[in-house]
């Protein structure tokens, strides 16, 4: 008898104690699904906070786009290869040597941006000379210095690096991301800077998101490094209208011009399309 009473008892603590862990293993499932909905929900959050969020100004903007020198200063050119074959065109790794040396100021472990004099930029519409087109074609640094001579490494080609490029000391800045702003703002001619487009990238005719291009304005119009600005195009000069066409940033600023990117546009740009800083 006493047996089956124990035996009676031990099943209704067993069956409790199932009954316990059943409920505790419920209560930590529901725990799990309600923490694993709050992290969806964050990373939905995260998602949506940073869906727009990109690399404005990337390494190649920096490296190998271009700007306006407003008087030539350049004196350290490439003269000559490290190989006695006297190669014309360099590669990645490539040794040559500058026609500059200790005497001159320069030191091993010097970093240079190598750059070529291209054309004259000039508005197009009011004929003004900003000065000449500086193309960035790569980028060096001093392994060897002599008197008279230095030796670089060709750490990086954009285009084509040849004898007779010259070397201008390295800026360094840090690409930037961020959103596109858009153009969607007031345009007010009266109270604001205005500029235009002068000078397109390659010389195309028309140019669209992604491109590079010149505007006259500069660090003396208030311009800075990143700085976006609305596109847009007078339609009707007696009424006054006026089409919003896109948005660009500003990656490099000279004296009174820069060099900007399309980040956006709705229509082909053309030379003398209107920019405004936003306000």
């Amino acid at each position: 008898m006493k047996n089956r009473t124990f035996k009676i008892v031990a099943k209704i603590l067993f069956s409790f104690m199932i009954i316990i862990l059943l409920s505790f293993q419920g209560e930590g499932n529901g725990l799990s699904a309600v923490n694993g909905d709050m992290s969806q929900e964050q990373e939905a959050k995260k998602a949506r906070l940073y869906k727009d969020v990109f690399p404005l100004i990337s390494e190649m903007d920096l490296n190998c786009s271009f700007f306006v020198m407003k008087k030539l200063q350049l004196d350290i050119q490439i003269v000559g290869a490290e190989k006695q074959d006297e190669r014309v065109l360099f590669r990645e790794n490539d040794i040559f040597f500058v026609n500059k040396g200790s005497a001159d100021g320069l030191e091993t472990g010097q970093i240079f941006t190598i750059v070529e004099v291209g054309e004259k930029v000039r508005n197009p519409f009011a004929g003004k000379n900003y000065g000449h087109l500086i193309v960035k074609r790569g980028r060096a640094q001093i392994v060897s210095v002599e008197e008279k001579q230095a030796f670089a490494k060709l750490e990086k080609a954009c285009e084509q690096v040849t004898l007779g490029q010259y070397l201008i000391p390295f800026e360094e800045k840090s690409e930037l991301l961020g959103s596109d702003l858009g153009y969607d703002v007031e345009i007010s001619e009266e109270e604001t800077t205005q500029g235009m487009l002068i000078y397109f990238q390659d010389d195309y005719g028309q140019i669209s998101k992604g491109h590079w291009a010149i505007i006259d304005l500069g660090e003396e119009d208030g311009i800075h490094f990143g700085q976006q600005l609305v596109i847009y195009r007078k339609m009707d000069k007696k009424k006054g209208t006026i089409k919003k066409l896109g948005s660009l940033i500003v990656i490099d600023v000279q004296e009174n011009s820069s060099t900007v990117k399309i980040l956006s546009s709705i229509d082909a740009l053309t030379l003398g399309d209107r920019v405004q800083p936003r306000y």
